[in-house]
């Protein structure tokens, strides 16, 4: 593309002067490194000063330009502009000295004027900063073109495998084949005998032989009655547990070796009775069943994994009883052992999980490098050096519990997702990423201004171990669709590592390929024996109830702040960690700043703890602070009560209280990635707000179901709150309305048992690919990852001071 054409096919030739003029004043402007908000501000103040009407400020082909501008950047005399036309694709421009024309430049080009922005040398002087590009070694498996169709991975893969086994019906055929004879459990052989059925022809024909007797027979006939027959053919146990369902799966099967459709293929291979043993990698905060949450890197993550392994277990349960299997499946979630433990159970090796037959929780230690056990809790920042010998730890007592390898691995965040990587590629076993939460969007400049942050946060290696689990993962999931790519306005968190880089340590020019099928959103749901409705009084305890009242109105206890001058106002409730991103004091400043919702409501805040010298944590111990100041600055006790985190299994009752006094729940955090916590109230019928940044919004349906809020500001987190007050002082049906539409929304789209169907449908799918397709492909792929992790992320980690 020509330099002019680049300029005139964005701007109206009648507005270039005006965006000549605009750019001109940014680049004489003090600041040189813009963000989006920082444009779209000067924009605005621009246009008032030049006499612009509302009309041209923001719906002209210049607005319009920088409404897709996520960052600016003004080396010297020229512009620098990021455009991003569409989620998680980008142009990049260099806007000349004259700003009569405009070139698009590489991204590579752009990283170095980044790198010299920062390390304040020449464009140039960067030139041999190490380049880290992943995309090439993406040639092995399709592309999604639509970025609509980001998240849904799973869906293009079937139907790209499906039109595989059609145009090349004999070798897909008899990869599948193979596929079916490989699967044992606890050394039993499922589905084929090898030494009958030794090739495609002559299992079709045995499958064609067994269809038409199945069809003869009653639908309702037990397996056990059909067994001898079946393996007289060729036919091992786990096709069904009856003549019927046997039928349906041989049917399915059939269809795929002559009229492949990738709805058959889905539900063929989600039938097969393939994982009975899942390891879920957990290692940093303290993962435990009670008077865990609330502590320093504890919080949402143990309650979705939590109820992550009881609907895994109950769906495998159902499953091999399904397919005729006795088998007694298992999940273990693999976590630290922390010596010095407190009033938790993290001292403890083995823990059976509450509400499962055969699961628990598997603690192994940290050791310092002279061998020693580390007794006391670690930050999950700092915990880098001691994740390569505790994965060799996890290895070895795995094989252990589960007499053999694993079926799947899961991680979970940075730190178990590096974990995770690392033993899938030791033990060949399929890998499902979930990141929770990636931190390279939550702290500002994390990437840029890395060295800054380094002694506290250790970005460089958090960062890298991200981008080694993203790309050798074999598939990802995700609670959103904007986790992945974002919105029209905002970076998705995955998409933050497509290019990005961290001066003076490597340029990242393909970090993540967002358009390889192994991105899927899936939405976890809610524990409904915990979180039901508010009015279902007869599921509740009055003992609970009454001790729980008193615990959040009235009681006077050493563990509590704050005494309520009149406890029967609405209760305006928050419960999380208590740190700097989940804006606990963002809304206590919010509730300080509003004399009507002071006047009419009460806060009600369960989050860390009130004492000072009980945490360990510096950011938990700066919020604490900023709390205290925060009472005092806005006169507000008499008005606020706060409470130490509540037990996970006492919150419904907290919430449901909280709605009998018509209040509500309000997470205030500057960014969420899903909203476990905004679920669960809603679940129970109380009004919920979540912040517009991050999961919640796409819950949320703003208005019908609860209401999303800017939480950048505390005044605009308070102006939301007061306005729903407002409206339920004239109108008595709108909290209910709200209550409602809450509860409706989280029933008809976040359920456990849909999570865990999916979940294992991904993994069978995944695993089927990784068996015919994909294994040989990613070789390359794995060794340049190999190479990273030994020659930067290890030596990085070691030199963390321990």
């Amino acid at each position: 593309m020509s330099n002019t054409n680049v300029i005139s096919g964005l701007i109206a030739e009648e507005e270039r002067r005006d965006f000549s003029d605009f750019i001109y004043m940014l680049r004489t402007g003090e600041k040189k490194y813009l963000l989006r908000n920082d444009i779209w501000l000067k924009w605005l103040n621009w246009c008032s000063e030049n006499g612009k009407e509302q009309e041209f400020t923001q719906k002209s082909a210049v607005a319009q330009f920088l409404s897709r501008v996520p960052e600016m950047l003004f080396p010297d005399s020229i512009a620098l502009i990021l455009y991003r036309y569409t989620m998680a694709r980008y142009r990049i421009f260099r806007l000349s000295t004259d700003r009569s024309y405009m070139e698009e430049i590489s991204v590579n080009r752009y990283l170095d004027y980044k790198d010299a922005h920062v390390l304040g040398n020449g464009a140039g002087a960067n030139r041999d900063a190490l380049e880290l590009d992943f995309l090439p070694f993406y040639d092995y498996a399709p592309t999604i073109k639509n970025v609509k169709n980001v998240g849904n991975g799973i869906s293009y893969l079937n139907k790209y495998m499906s039109s595989s086994l059609f145009h090349r019906p004999e070798q897909w055929g008899r990869k599948l084949f193979e596929f079916l004879r490989i699967h044992k459990i606890n050394g039993r052989q499922l589905l084929v005998n090898p030494d009958i059925l030794k090739g495609v022809d002559d299992f079709l024909f045995a499958l064609e032989e067994s269809i038409e007797e199945l069809g003869r027979q009653d639908p309702e006939i037990s397996y056990e009655q059909l067994k001898p027959d079946l393996k007289a053919r060729g036919f091992e146990p786990g096709w069904g547990n009856t003549a019927g369902r046997v039928l349906e799966t041989m049917k399915t099967l059939h269809g795929l070796f002559y009229e492949p459709h990738s709805a058959d293929l889905e539900k063929f291979i989600s039938r097969v009775p393939m994982i009975s043993k899942v390891a879920i990698l957990s290692p940093h905060g303290w993962f435990a069943q009670e008077n865990a949450l609330g502590k320093p890197d504890t919080g949402g993550q143990v309650i979705y994994i939590l109820d992550q392994v009881r609907a895994l277990e109950a769906y495998m349960i159902r499953q091999f009883e399904n397919s005729g299997i006795d088998v007694k499946p298992r999940v273990i979630v693999v976590t630290r052992l922390i010596l010095n433990a407190g009033n938790t159970t993290c001292n403890h090796p083995k823990e059976d999980i509450v509400g499962t037959e055969y699961s628990y929780i598997l603690r192994i230690p940290f050791y310092d490098k002279q061998g020693r056990p580390l007794e006391n809790w670690v930050s999950r920042f700092k915990i880098w050096p001691y994740l390569d010998r505790f994965a060799s730890d996890c290895e070895r007592e795995l094989l252990a519990e589960f007499e053999g390898r694993p079926d799947l691995i899961i991680g979970n965040y940075s730190d178990g997702n590096l974990v995770a990587t690392l033993l899938s590629d030791r033990m060949d076993v399929i890998q499902c990423t979930i990141a929770h939460a990636l931190e390279k969007t939550k702290y500002l400049f994390s990437d840029l201004y890395w060295q800054d942050m380094e002694q506290d946060y250790h970005f460089s290696c958090q960062f890298t171990a991200d981008l080694l689990s993203m790309n050798k993962s074999d598939f990802i999931i995700t609670s959103t669709y904007q986790e992945i790519a974002g919105t029209e306005t905002r970076f998705g968190q995955y998409e933050s590592y497509q290019f990005y880089t961290m001066p003076g340590l490597y340029q990242v020019v393909n970090g993540v390929n967002l358009f390889n099928p192994k991105f899927n959103v899936v939405p976890p749901g809610v524990d409904e024996e915990n979180y039901f409705p508010y009015y279902e009084e007869n599921r509740r305890s009055s003992s609970r109830q009454s001790q729980w009242e008193e615990r959040l109105f009235t009681l006077e206890h050493l563990d509590i702040f704050g005494r309520l001058e009149d406890p029967e106002k609405p209760p305006v409730f928050t419960m999380a960690r208590l740190d700097r991103i989940k804006n606990i004091t963002g809304l206590v400043e919010a509730f300080g700043i509003h004399p009507e919702l002071k006047n009419y409501c009460n806060l009600i805040v369960a989050a860390g703890t009130i004492h000072h010298e009980e945490s360990e944590d510096p950011e938990e111990q700066n919020e604490i602070r900023r709390m205290y100041e925060l009472i005092e600055t806005y006169d507000l006790k008499g008005h606020i009560r706060w409470l130490p985190s509540v037990p996970k299994e006492e919150t419904g009752e907290v919430y449901r209280i909280i709605a009998d006094r018509r209040g509500m729940f309000v997470q205030p955090a500057l960014f969420e990635a899903f909203g476990l916590t905004v679920l669960e109230a809603m679940q129970c019928g109380l009004p919920t707000f979540g912040p517009v940044f991050g999961g919640p919004s796409e819950i949320i349906k703003d208005g019908e179901s609860g209401y999303l809020m800017n939480t950048s500001q505390p005044d605009l987190i308070a102006d939301v709150i007061w306005k729903f007050v407002s409206e339920c002082l004239k109108n008595p049906d709108k909290w209910g309305n709200i209550s409602k539409g809450g509860m409706k929304r989280v029933s008809e789209a976040y359920t456990w048992r849909r999570y865990s169907e999916k979940l294992f449908s991904l993994t069978k799918l995944y695993g089927f690919w990784r068996y015919t397709e994909s294994q040989q492909g990613m070789v390359k792929l794995d060794r340049y990852c190999d190479l990273l992790y030994h020659l930067l992320l290890k030596p990085r980690s070691e030199e963390i001071e321990q």
